[in-house]
């Protein structure tokens, strides 16, 4: 499978709430940099848009593929969702996120994401002014705990 179909099925599952057959595109030492602080593993990542999926029933990455290599795949996300629900803790050190009822719409955010045997291996978002899961947060009007910010 070419290493864009990959990560166009895996963004689909994940906005289409199927966990499983989005965990079976990440390899077993996969890593997601430039979403927080810290790299996530593929439990941490799959957990974080487990929770925004529940409180953002309407979510979408709104993906756009832009390059598509034999290993890497770039490409533009701009994630959009209304916040009807409560978001359960989405990463360590932040409280369920009561509903508000908001419109989240995103910056366009670059991803490079690596392939290698039809499993995802890294996905590397780069960051923006008021993007990543703070930039989320705050358009929801949620104050972060120093320690997640850092």
């Amino acid at each position: 499978m070419k290493a864009g179909k990959v990560v166009e099925e895996f963004l689909t599952a994940i906005e289409n709430n199927n966990f499983t057959k989005a965990d079976n595109f990440l390899s077993k030492d996969f890593k997601a940099v430039g979403l927080g602080p810290d790299p996530l593993n593929s439990d941490e990542f799959l957990g974080a848009h487990l929770a925004l999926n529940k409180g953002l029933p309407d979510f979408r990455f709104n993906f756009k593929i832009t390059e598509d290599r034999a290993d890497r795949v770039y490409l533009k996300v701009k994630i959009t969702g209304t916040h009807k629900n409560t978001i359960p803790s989405p990463a360590p050190g932040i409280k369920a996120i009561p509903a508000t009822n908001k419109s989240v719409v995103m910056p366009e955010e670059p991803v490079e994401i690596t392939v290698k045997d039809n499993k995802i291996t890294k996905l590397k978002l780069v960051h923006v002014d008021g993007g990543g899961l703070m930039g989320l947060m705050k358009q929801l009007g949620v104050e972060l705990p120093a320690e997640v910010t850092h």
